[in-house]
């Protein structure tokens, strides 16, 4: 492993392996070590580029605003810090979410995207502001009661992270809704996609079989018994259906 730290994104960045390269960024609350099933699967054929999000794990918060597009353009930095042209973008949830804004940024860098429990976006003003005011409440708790108000599941581990004043900025930065998301131009997207939800992650399952049926060839895994998290829950079954997915990909 090689730990490029702090280069100009200012980000905590791991490689693990080598060959083909895989972009892993992790969702809300959590760290890059949610894939470390995926690390000690993948290693041995491929070169797993795993990065901190901002105010997670060892990632600070920069001075300067982050924005998703901001965000976009620090993931291109995170592939050319590791000297990678193009890479397979795997996220979870929010991970999923700027996954899909980096192809619409940079599609050439993009051999194909495997979005796990990801939301690609809310058509409605209404449903953005009751998401953004639970946001916002979260992000409160967060300042008030410190990192046990963080919210998740077994991906989520406050003790990875330095303090409540990045997570809470993080959630202003990544969680608060100004657009549509990805749901004008899915239909757009032109590499292979792999969408992964859990049975019981019921609010994603939905946004799951919308995908599905929006992008051109895409591919859909349910995966019997587990939440958002599941590749956590339930790793076997989810590094199974990427290493299929990662086996029909051109190259």
């Amino acid at each position: 492993m090689t730990r490029p730290r702090r280069n100009r994104t200012g980000y905590h960045i791991e490689t693990h392996g080598q060959g083909s390269a895989i972009l892993l960024t992790h969702g809300f609350g959590a760290t890059g070590r949610m894939w470390d099933e995926q690390i000690e699967q993948f290693t041995d054929r491929h070169q797993l580029i795993v990065w901190d999000l901002p105010g997670h794990g060892e990632s600070p918060f920069p001075e300067k605003p982050i924005t998703p597009d901001r965000l976009v353009e620090d993931m291109k930095a995170v592939l050319d810090a590791t000297e990678v042209d193009r890479a397979v973008l795997i996220g979870i949830g929010v991970g999923g979410t700027l996954s899909l804004r980096f192809w619409r940024a940079h599609p050439e860098r993009v051999r194909g995207l495997v979005l796990i429990g990801t939301m690609p976006g809310l058509r409605s003003g209404f449903a953005r502001e009751i998401s953004n005011q639970r946001a916002s409440q979260l992000a409160a708790a967060v300042e008030r009661d410190g990192l046990d108000a963080l919210e998740g599941g077994a991906e989520v581990d406050p003790r990875l992270h330095a303090g409540p004043a990045g997570i809470a900025a993080a959630v202003r930065s990544l969680l608060i809704q100004t657009d549509d998301g990805a749901l004008p131009w899915l239909g757009q997207i032109d590499v292979p996609v792999l969408i992964i939800a859990g049975s019981e992650d019921r609010p994603n399952l939905t946004a799951a079989e919308f995908m599905a049926r929006t992008i051109p060839n895409a591919r859909k895994a349910i995966i019997p018994r587990a939440n958002h998290a599941a590749n956590v829950h339930k790793p076997e079954a989810v590094n199974a259906a990427i290493a299929e997915f990662l086996s029909r990909l051109p190259s």
